[in-house]
């Protein structure tokens, strides 16, 4: 029978897509060891601290530098038992209850939180030898409550947990408000850390300091490791990129590679988004060829920058669009502004250097008064506070992705003007 060769093209593909999935993850945490790159110190601070008794861990640093990465792949790190690892994602609206409820639902410990069990009776109707009385079959819903959630507390988690090696993630705990909830999970991990629990418990969120994401507690001195993740060197970002480049035989030229550690400013997120958009688009020449080279040229990067502005993540592009536009007139200003800031190598950028940035980007420098009303517009609600003013004449951007994710649609221009612009991150780089 004769091969099919847009079957095998297709199958080839299909593999391949496969291969990336595992590779490059900008959407969905790194859960294979093999895969996870960099944070080698940070990695080894987790296990010391994990196997020291009476320790528990919170994680925490800015949006997009691997912190539920490390979280998920903690057991293995740590040499806890991956089958009694359990990860609840919290949000603006999650309780003590729902958290907890979540753990003990997962290690099948039979506890419904703040619920009920529904059940049905039936009567039948009674008969002798076949006959009926004249009843008809009825039903019955009843309802009863189970394990209310109120009696979820520590020494209730501990009955649980104590004696099993395992692991509890608590993931985006910066998102929860209610204030209770933040006491309770402290006062959890005093308890769980005093009664040298086998099981320990992992608060991972967005956060510049401790406190900011757990809240002043000084029982927690003792009990609590910290793990701060910082943003990546570029040979840890290289390292993503080689490790992906040997699983899925993508070959990327030095100079793309470069280019793309340059764009990501430091954060896996845009290396993963870059590398897996790229690969996408390189890879499909091996729908007509299954035993083609996958490489990626300029085409591929440039199509890769187009799809990592347009879909890598709504909330910055909706941020960047709700600065840049303006209603009354059109207007350049903010756009030249935000540009300016991204093209500063210092994440908090002074007035006069923002001004000196746009005559470098524009030809025009305007003066620093000019710039006072517009910077002052961007970091109201209207503008999404796009920036923030760090102290007197001081800017950066209130989140930190948005200069890697500013600087990829200045790339994006700078490819459309046939590299005439010259950007200080991308020096050297050809």
């Amino acid at each position: 029978m004769a091969e099919n060769p847009a079957g095998n093209g297709r199958k080839a593909y299909v593999e391949f897509r496969a291969r990336l999935d595992q590779a490059f993850r900008p959407f969905a945490p790194i859960d294979l060891p093999d895969f996870f790159c960099g944070h080698s110190e940070d990695v080894r601070l987790l296990r010391s601290e994990l196997q020291t008794t009476g320790r528990q861990v919170a994680i925490y640093g800015e949006r997009g530098v691997g912190k539920t990465s490390l979280a998920v792949l903690a057991y293995f790190f740590a040499g806890f038992d991956d089958t009694n690892t359990y990860l609840a994602r919290c949000t603006a609206d999650s309780t003590y209850e729902q958290i907890f409820g979540h753990f003990l639902l997962a290690a099948g410990a039979g506890h419904v939180p703040a619920t009920t069990e529904r059940g049905t009776s039936k009567r039948r109707s009674v008969g002798v030898h076949g006959a009926s009385l004249g009843r008809e079959r009825t039903e019955k819903s009843t309802e009863r409550a189970i394990s209310p959630a109120s009696l979820i507390s520590p020494q209730m988690l501990l009955r649980v947990f104590a004696e099993t090696s395992g692991l509890l993630i608590i993931d985006e705990f910066d998102r929860v408000i209610d204030k209770p909830t933040r006491t309770r999970l402290a006062e959890t991990l005093k308890i769980f850390s005093d009664a040298a629990s086998a099981t320990k418990i992992i608060v991972v969120g967005v956060a510049e300091t401790l406190n900011e994401l757990i809240g002043e507690h000084k029982s927690l001195t003792r009990c609590l490791a910290t793990v701060r993740l910082d943003r990546m060197t570029d040979s840890e970002l290289n390292e993503i990129i080689e490790e992906g480049s040997d699983s899925t035989g993508i070959v990327f030229s030095e100079p793309i590679r470069r280019r793309m550690i340059a764009l990501s400013d430091g954060f896996p997120f845009y290396t993963h988004l870059l590398c897996r958009y790229a690969g996408e688009e390189a890879g499909q020449v091996l729908e007509g060829n299954p035993n083609a080279r996958i490489v990626v040229s300029e085409t591929e990067y440039a199509k890769a920058l187009r799809r990592a502005i347009k879909t890598g993540e709504a909330e910055l592009s909706e941020t960047y669009h709700s600065a840049v536009i303006t209603i009354k007139r059109k207007t350049e200003k903010f756009k030249n502004i935000i540009w300016a800031i991204a093209y500063s190598e210092d994440r908090e950028v002074q007035e006069q250097e923002i001004a000196d940035n746009i005559g470098l980007l524009t030809e025009v420098r305007p003066t620093r008064q000019s710039l006072s009303n517009p910077l002052g517009a961007l970091i109201r609600p209207d503008k999404q506070e796009i920036v923030g003013r760090v102290r007197q004449g001081y800017y950066r951007f209130s989140n930190p992705l948005m200069r890697a994710y500013v600087r990829l649609i200045m790339e994006q221009h700078n490819i459309e003007l046939d590299g005439q612009l010259e950007f200080p991150w991308m020096r050297g780089i050809s």
